[in-house]
């Protein structure tokens, strides 16, 4: 336990207790930290979808999590493979330009933009290029949003600790060019489709008819198998809501689904080509894998491509696990509770107070070699059909766990799976001369992020 000023921080480091936070505290009496405005003037009504509290999240949840089934996934995947054939293309042209058979390239900046490309298709309805264009307004403004540089840091810490403080001076997480720049895309394209009935699947869409009401949830057997590391819904998200929402609400969860999409994703990414890039054992096998899946699809690549093949799903599984794209996840106590004796030797219980915060440290317990021996080696088999009923409950957490985990890890896993598959059919990925092994994290940032770059090799697969 740590104490920030008044705020009590309880680091949870037991999956014993794990299991009472996510379970029993559920419906019982921890949250979500407090709700930050971080929109302009939306911020009254506009906060966060995953920092929205009690009833109003719940609603929020209910509303948009049929958003994120799988056959909705499956209406996207068009829009990711023709943003991953850009890419693509563009390392092409970057090992014609070399002169030889390959190109060096920065991992993280390709990963960066191949994300920005994706969200901005199927979330907002753009077509980028950000590859090519380098410099294109939604990926110089995503980029700045998606920073959280110093002064956002103190601005969150002050919402946590001084909200009312913070709202009384009007501190905002972003500024209002940010705010505007996506409320006129929203609202621009919204009422643009309206008018001229234009029909188009993507998350826009999805946001137009959860306004309505018209988003229902699918039974479970339609569900697709989109990975070991997929959350399920819980009950509270397959409720269904009839309240009316309003433009700037779906437009704070468009913004929610860029940030929660942008760095995160794009780190996990970058560090799936790396380990590829230094284990070619497990690259040639997943390329086995993909080859096999081609010849059974007659060369036919869509959402159907991806399901099924196990390889991939271990080693993204695995990649999720050495590097999570959330290294600690956030609750706060809304009412006493008693979590009983923190060991053996301890003769007293312990008891959470309202208002003490908790901490869940995934890194740690992904990293932890009580839950994974070795727990720093690359060893996708742990995820196989024969091992992977061996990782303990409430040990592994790339998307959060309980009712709050992450609305889009579909989309997420979707989104990787699309790349990998493509990538690895054409390209062979090796390090180079700038590899750094092993990788030393950056001190810098929040997010996992490679000091000095994450350069790879890539040269075309024959």
């Amino acid at each position: 336990m740590i104490v920030v000023l008044w705020l009590v921080v309880l680091i949870v480091a037991l999956t014993l207790y794990l299991r009472q936070v996510y379970s029993k505290f559920s419906n019982y009496g921890v949250k979500h930290f407090k709700p930050i405005p971080f929109l302009g003037n939306m911020s009254t009504n506009c906060t966060r979808v995953s920092l929205k509290r009690g009833q109003e999240w719940k609603d929020m949840r209910s509303t948009l999590s049929p958003a994120f089934t799988s056959s909705k996934m499956k209406s996207m995947v068009p829009f990711m493979m023709e943003v991953s054939e850009q890419m693509i293309n563009f390392l092409k042209k970057e090992i014609k330009e070399s002169g030889g058979n390959y190109a060096d390239v920065e991992c993280k900046d390709l990963m960066t933009r191949y994300a920005n490309d994706v969200i901005a298709s199927c979330a907002f309805g753009l077509k980028m290029d950000s590859h090519n264009d380098r410099d294109n307004q939604f990926y110089v403004i995503g980029t700045e949003t998606a920073n959280f540089d110093f002064r956002k840091v103190l601005v969150t810490f002050g919402y946590a600790c001084f909200p009312t403080l913070m709202k009384k001076f009007n501190l905002k997480l972003f500024s209002d060019v940010i705010s505007n720049f996506f409320r006129d895309i929203i609202i621009g394209t919204m009422r643009n489709r309206q008018k001229n009935n234009i029909l188009r699947p993507d998350m826009i869409h999805l946001l137009m008819e959860a306004k309505k009401g018209k988003l229902t949830h699918e039974e479970k057997a339609a569900e697709a198998n989109t990975g070991f590391a997929t959350v399920e819904e819980s009950d509270i998200g397959k409720v269904t809501i009839k309240r009316e929402w309003s433009d700037d609400d779906l437009t704070a969860q468009a913004v929610l689904f860029f940030l929660a999409g942008y760095e995160t994703i794009s780190s996990a990414m970058a560090f799936l080509i790396y380990e590829l890039a230094v284990h070619p054992e497990v690259q040639e096998k997943l390329a086995n894998e993909i080859k096999e899946h081609d010849a059974k699809n007659g060369g036919k690549f869509d959402f159907n491509s991806i399901q099924n093949m196990p390889y991939l799903d271990m080693v993204l599984s695995e990649v999720l696990r050495l590097w999570p794209p959330a290294i600690g996840l956030g609750r706060e106590c809304t009412k006493d509770y008693n979590l009983g004796k923190p060991n053996d030797k301890a003769d007293k219980d312990y008891i959470l107070r309202k208002g003490d915060a908790l901490v869940i440290p995934a890194w740690s317990f992904h990293h932890d070699p009580e839950y994974f021996p070795d727990p720093y080696k690359f060893d996708p088999e742990r995820f196989s059909e024969e091992n992977k009923h061996k990782i303990k409950p409430f040990s592994y957490m790339p998307f959060g766990l309980g009712p709050r985990n992450c609305i889009g890890s579909r989309f997420a896993l979707c989104e990787v799976k699309v790349m990998t598959y493509q990538l690895i059919q054409q390209m062979e990925l090796s390090p180079c001369e700038k590899t750094c092994i092993p990788v030393v994290l950056s001190k810098d940032t929040f997010n996992l992020k490679a000091e000095g770059g994450n350069y790879i090799r890539f040269k075309l697969r024959q």
